[in-house]
């Protein structure tokens, strides 16, 4: 590990690491975009074939909590490489594709 100065914010860590580390943030980004795809097919379905608006109200309700929950677990991942969480930085919640810390990419373990 190398001590960090002012182009590399946080100490270096094994590649091992970091792709493990990306990976799992990778997956958590993906749960979360796909549960923002399925909403339109999702919700056409309800409205073609439930009997009534509660029961639309109440896919919508679970489809709503679905995504708050992936989406707080999406937030909560931590960068590999400097410890802090990838897509939170004081208050702010961004899902950008950089950390809000030390500006690791998500996919920095693919790039040579």
């Amino acid at each position: 590990m190398t001590a960090p100065d002012e182009r590399n914010p946080a100490p270096d860590v094994d590649r091992t690491t970091l792709s493990l580390g990306l990976r799992k943030i990778r997956r958590r980004r993906w749960y979360l975009w796909a549960l923002i795809l399925i909403y339109l097919p999702l919700m056409w379905s309800a409205l073609q074939f439930l009997p009534s608006m509660n029961a639309v109200c109440g896919v919508f309700g679970v489809w709503f909590a679905a995504v708050f929950v992936i989406a707080m677990i999406a937030a909560v991942a931590r960068c590999p490489r400097c410890g802090n969480y990838f897509h939170v930085n004081g208050m702010t919640l961004l899902f950008l594709r950089k950390c809000l810390h030390c500006q690791l990419h998500v996919s920095a373990d693919k790039r040579p």
